[in-house]
């Protein structure tokens, strides 16, 4: 393997025998290395060739890694970094990945150590590359609603205000957001999105984590009372007037704030700009080109083999009512990329699809609602997975795929769950 195979790493350390060390580690794995020993040196390097790596030093004559951290994010916010340190804080470390490092190595660092940072730090980037162009797709579709949903996007995207998306569960409004990312201000910061339960209750962290990055708020409506308080506090007072602000929900938020369960002056710090993100039945004249993009993207995400839906299959998918919207139309391709041996996929597999089994419909009915949260949790999980392995006849594999898991996790699961997969 040639050197221009492997990546181009710049090495920013004051010490001559470290920065050496790592240089001579790393060409000796065949990565193009080039090496810096203080910040102005390193500026001029960034400035001659953009690297896929830095390994940056924390400490150095003439400024301190994390304000480099800082410029070189902000002039390239998909660049790489790893810190290094020898006498690191905790406080150092998070400071450091809230500004954008992939990680923090401390020092002495030893041959296995480093090349598994550099390893793990390049493959991540890779994994965030890929994530971010499956991402950002813009609505796929010909049909009147889907052209308005672009045009609208593309005029409000870059404007200050905040943008509420309202539609049912399963229309696609995260993918959505991503879009409006994609075509903001802020395209090149982070996209950040929060739930009422990962909302933070600190202004400080709120403002930080929003500044200069995208902030996609799922399901506003859910935000207890004191939640509700913080976000309108810091709209009142502009400390969110630096970053794209999106907010998500099911419904109209009018008729919470009429059954006191949302702040009204919130609602209208919020509502400047809202966006109807319509139902899969109110645009099906778009199922055949979701049908053709979503074959696209499973079978070379998972490498499975192609299979072409017909014309009569199709209709049979326009015929459908579509309560989970396009998310239920993405699950059912998938599964029948999953599970078909064909190379045509026919009416009739598309209706075994959409027809519930009587597992399915059993176990439905057979939740307990009484239990507390954790074991009603654990007892869906179980059915769940149990009804994905009779699916499957007990493959794992393509279990996991079924269920949108990494094998390992679902092998874990598995086993917390007490499930023996030769016996499903």
């Amino acid at each position: 393997m040639s050197t221009q195979d492997k990546p181009y790493i710049l090495v920013v350390d004051d010490e001559p025998a470290i920065r050496e060390l790592i240089q001579d580690i790393l060409q000796d794995e065949g990565y193009q290395v080039t090496i810096a020993e203080d910040g102005n040196t390193a500026r001029a390097r960034l400035s001659e060739q953009l690297p896929q790596l830095v390994l940056l030093d924390i400490w150095m004559p003439d400024i301190d890694g994390i304000s480099l951290l800082r410029e070189f994010k902000q002039q390239e916010p998909n660049l790489a970094v790893v810190m290094m340190s020898g006498h690191g804080t905790i406080e150092t470390a998070v400071e450091a990945t809230r500004l954008g490092a992939s990680d923090f190595i401390e020092k002495p660092l030893s041959t296995a150590k480093l090349l598994r940072g550099v390893e793990a730090a390049l493959a991540n980037q890779l994994k965030l590359a890929a994530s971010k162009q499956h991402q950002v797709q813009e609505p796929v579709g010909k049909s009147p609603e889907t052209v308005l949903l672009r045009k609208q996007a593309q005029r409000v995207a870059k404007h200050a205000m905040p943008i509420l998306l309202i539609g049912e569960g399963g229309t696609g409004k995260r993918c959505f957001a991503h879009y409006l990312h994609s075509l903001g201000s802020y395209a090149e910061g982070k996209f950040i999105e929060l739930s009422a339960d990962s909302f933070p209750t600190d202004c400080l962290k709120l403002a930080s984590l929003a500044e200069n990055n995208c902030l996609y708020l799922n399901d506003v409506s859910k935000l207890d009372e004191k939640a509700q308080t913080l976000l309108l506090h810091l709209l009142e007072n502009g400390k969110l007037d630096h970053c794209q602000l999106i907010f998500a929900c099911h419904h109209n938020l009018e008729e919470s704030v009429t059954n006191n369960l949302f702040n009204e002056a919130l609602l209208y710090k919020i509502n400047s700009i809202s966006l109807h993100i319509p139902r899969l039945v109110d645009h099906i004249e778009d199922i055949p080109e979701l049908i053709h993009h979503f074959v696209d993207q499973y079978t070379a995400e998972n490498q499975l083999p192609y299979r072409h839906f017909t014309v009569a299959a199709q209709n049979r998918l326009r015929n459908y009512p579509w309560p989970g919207n396009i998310i239920e139309l993405r699950n059912i391709i998938q599964r029948l990329l999953v599970l078909g041996e064909g190379d045509d996929i026919d009416e009739a597999d598309i209706e075994q699809a959409l027809t519930p089994s009587k597992e399915e419909q059993k176990a439905s009915n057979s939740i307990n609602y009484e239990l507390p949260l954790r074991e009603a949790r654990e007892q869906f999980e179980r059915i769940y997975l149990l009804y994905k392995l009779q699916q499957t006849a007990g493959n794992v594999g393509k279990a996991a795929k079924l269920a949108g898991m990494e094998r390992t996790h679902l092998y874990r699961k598995l086993r917390s769950l007490d499930i023996d997969t030769k016996q499903t």
